[in-house]
Parts: C-alpha cells; structure tokens; sequence
C-alpha cells in the first residue's frame, strides 16, 4: 500500500532545510527518487528565501540550525502561508522548542535517526491532505475564474431552472441582467435551433438539461440564435455550441458551459500536447513518462513481455552552467534529445525525467538489448561536438522489469546503477542484474 501511494509524493514539490550535510545528502537522495521537484537550503535564512521564491507544498525542517534556526524561519513562513505543511525533524526532546511548534502550527515531527518507513507514511499521508487541499482549491478557483472573467456563455441550473448567466450569455441573448430573463423568458429554449437530429428535438429545458447532467462524458451539441427577430434554421449567423457540464461543489447545482466546437477542440488538442511535453527538449516529460510506465507494466503483466528502461543523466552539468551559462546548458540538452531520438525506434518511450536527467523505456526489450542502445547513446553523445560546450559524456543506468516490479522499483534499479555508473568514474554504462549485482558495460 506504501508502495501504491508514494506515487503522490511525485505530484508535489517538497523543501528540505538541513544544516548536516550528510543528513541532508542522505534524505535528499531518498526524497529526489520520489519528488516531483526538491529545493534544499542549509539553514532558516536560505529555506525562507527558497519559500518566498518557490512556494513548495511541503517543508521538512530540522530545528536547531546557523544564521536561522527552523523555528523561526516556521514562523516567518506561517506569516505567508497558514496551510503549507511544515514537518519537524529533530534529535532533540525540549519541551520549550515543542511548545513553540504547537503555537507555530507546525504539522508533523519526525525524530532522529530518521526511520524511513515511518518517514514515507508521513508524507504520504501529508501529500493526501496537501492533494485534495490543491483539488478543492482549483475547483473554487475554477468556478470563481468562470463566472468573473470567462468569455464563454454559462449558466447555472438546478436541472429546472436557470438561476445564473454570466455576461456572456446575457449579451448574447441581448438582456441586461438575470432578472429581465427571467421576466421575459426563462428558459433558453425559445433562443434554440431545432434540427432532426437535435438531442433536444420537442423536448423543454427541465427534460434535455438532465440528459446532459446525467451523461457528462457524452458530447451534447446545440444551435443557437441570439436574435429571435430572425430566428431561422438556416441563418448563417446561428452559433453551435458544445455543452460541457460540471458539478458546483457544495451546492445541487451545475454549471453549463456553452463552447465553440472549432476552439474547443483546438484548445483541448494544444492543452494535451503542453500537458505531456517537456517545455525546453519538446520530448516528453515526467508526466507523460509515468502514465506510459504504467501502461507498458500493464502490458507486461498482461501478456508476458520484456520492458527495460535505461535512465542517464548529462556528466558534470552544473560545471556546463557555471561555464559556459544557462543557455548553452539549455542547448545541450536539447542536442542530446535530439540525438537520443534519432538513435531509438518509435515504440519507445523517451522523457526528460527531470533537471539533467533523461529515461528511455523500451517495451519488448531485453536487458542485453537496452544495454546495447545506451553503449550506442553514449559513443554518439561523447563523439558529438556540443554547440559552445565541446565534449559532453553521459552516464547510463540499465535495468529489466522483472515480475515482482511496480513502477517504483523497477525504475530505482534503474537509479542505483546510474548511480553506480558515476561512482565508478561517469561515462560508462551500468547494468543492474536480477540478483541485485551491478554488471560493468
């Protein structure tokens, strides 16, 4: 169950304020394996600064630290932000320092040595709340943004009467406000155009209304006229619409949202390109990657195939930065995308999984045969000469699905022999085998 939902940690971007260093490269490494995103300061001053910059969902802290210890930066924060969850992780037992938390609002404490199974169930359990806590916020958000600003036409209804407009739609229907509607109206059939093929063909608002409310997955679309003067099937100036419907949180209420069909679809086609593409390389992103982990594992388990992965990250990246600037570090990265497409076949799955750090999943592919594309990957990228930066290597991590795996562990064997690779002098490629072994390539 752990293992299920640590899944959640990923959605969410975390910030680690440790003045040890090997207590912090030691949890950082656990939690970068997990985090969608890791912000990591030395102490209260550097996490605060982080804070205000950033705005991570979650703090973890330790307590007594230099220039700020992490009380105090808690407190400064709970000036911004009263719902952030802050975890406390101290070796300390000082009622005074607890005390304090208590009125600080701090959520969770962890005791040192940190226990990494109890650590992971208070994350977990704190990215759950953190989660729905994002989920009603963007619903609020949703319908806030709607019905103050949205250029679409929308009303609210009960499933018998309409009880809202937005301006849009009164402006469309030519009436300045709800109330000369409901005088003068109050229903929108009468501004319907009716064709044999119309789902709300002889039928009132009270009647096709639910057929929508009921049926949100199905596409309902309608014709409209917003001048009743001219009122026409065949008037070219008719608008089409396409009906969306969502519940209004708290309320037995819905919300109607009448779309044009051409900018609807191109809206929902741009917004899923954005939405799984990584913005600098155009390959995909984590996201993406995931959602197609989980299908190959499916797969896997389905029909009996192979599936490896090969994880590699850029050699010395932060040196590229600091030498050669941000820019060129962009362009490398983009380079080296570009070479890995050129290089693998279209099945595979290929994503910036993060920072400098790239993953090929490659369905019905042995261990031997993944290894085999990264040694291939990793001649052409050292042979490559990088616009600005010159020689750039990689190191490679390979690992092989095997039946026992979810998508946690098959990708960290993937991590542990990335790791290995660079421990062992970068620029090469390492195996890990179904014993555990890391296998030199």
């Amino acid at each position: 169950m752990i293992e299920a939902e640590s899944g959640l940690i990923d959605k969410l971007s975390i910030l680690y304020v440790e003045d040890e260093d090997s207590i912090r490269e030691r949890l950082s490494r656990f939690l970068q394996r997990r985090t969608q995103t890791l912000y990591q300061a030395s102490n209260g001053r550097e996490g605060l600064e982080m804070f205000l910059e950033h705005k991570p969902d979650i703090i973890i802290t330790d307590i007594r630290m230099p220039v700020m210890d992490g009380l105090s930066m808690a407190e400064q924060i709970r000036e911004h932000s009263t719902d952030i969850p802050i975890i406390i992780t101290t070796g300390h037992n000082d009622e005074e320092f607890f005390l304090r938390s208590i009125d600080i609002g701090i959520d969770k404490y962890i005791k040192k040595p940190i226990n990494f199974k109890e650590f992971i169930q208070v994350l977990i359990r704190t990215a759950k709340t953190v989660i729905q806590q994002k989920e009603l916020d963007s619903k609020n958000q949703f319908i806030k943004t709607i019905l103050d600003i949205n250029p679409q036409m929308l009303l609210i209804t009960d499933g018998e009467k309409i009880s809202y407009l937005n301006k849009s739609f009164l402006r469309y229907i030519k009436c300045e406000n709800i109330e000369q509607f409901q005088d003068k109206f109050g229903s929108i059939d009468y501004f319907l155009i009716e064709k044999e093929d119309s789902f709300y063909r002889n039928r009132p608002f009270s009647e096709w209304v639910k057929t929508v409310i009921n049926h949100p997955e199905t596409d309902h679309m309608l014709i409209m006229t917003g001048d009743l003067q001219h009122k026409d099937p065949n008037n070219s100036d008719n608008s089409s619409f396409m009906i969306r419907v969502n519940k209004v949180p708290g309320h037995a209420e819905w919300l109607l949202s009448f779309s044009d069909i051409t900018k609807l679809e191109q809206e929902k086609e741009l917004y899923m390109v954005m939405s799984n593409q990584d913005y600098l390389t155009g390959i995909f992103n984590r996201k993406k990657f995931y959602d197609e982990l989980n299908k190959e594992i499916d797969r896997v388990r389905r029909y009996s195939q192979k599936l490896s992965v090969i994880m590699f990250d850029v050699d010395h990246f932060k040196m590229v930065n600091d030498t050669h600037g941000h820019q060129v570090g962009d362009t490398v990265l983009q380079e080296i995308s570009s070479i890995v497409q050129r290089a693998i076949r279209k099945t595979d799955v290929f994503a910036r999984y993060g920072g400098e750090e790239f993953t090929v999943l490659m369905p019905g592919t042995s261990r031997q045969g993944a290894t085999e594309i990264a040694e291939r990957l990793r001649v052409e990228i050292e042979s490559t000469a990088f616009t600005h930066a010159g020689v750039i290597t990689c190191s490679f991590g390979v690992a092989e699905i095997e039946e026992t795996d979810n998508s946690d562990t098959f990708l960290n064997k993937a991590d542990v022999a990335l790791y290995k690779a660079k421990d062992k002098g970068r620029n090469r490629v390492e195996v890990f085998d179904s014993g555990g072994i890391i296998c030199k390539k």
